[in-house]
């Protein structure tokens, strides 16, 4: 998957545009929506740590391992508890 440039680019779009056919199986297009709505909340905090990263190394500061360890905690706790919400979403139909 990672090994063919812009995939994920492709990837996104293809979702994006099956997402909304609706020849598809209503479960299958609200599984395609909530993959690229994940995706997309998964960019943040990475693009969000890479940046503070880059800023606090051109500044000569060192982010804490503490708050480093604490962020990604909550993203992994929030990850699960989306897929929990789409998992339980996806069982009652």
């Amino acid at each position: 998957y990672r090994s063919v440039p812009f995939s994920g680019f492709i990837a996104f779009f293809v979702l994006n545009f099956l997402g909304g056919n609706p020849g598809i199986n209503r479960l299958v297009r609200y599984n395609m929506q909530q993959a690229i709505f994940i995706d997309i909340a998964l960019f943040f905090p990475g693009l969000l740590s890479g940046i503070l990263g880059i800023a606090a190394g051109g500044a000569g500061l060192q982010i804490p391992e503490i708050v480093s360890q604490l962020s990604t905690d909550a993203i992994f706790v929030s990850l699960l508890a989306v897929l929990g919400y789409c998992s339980v979403s996806s069982i009652l139909g």
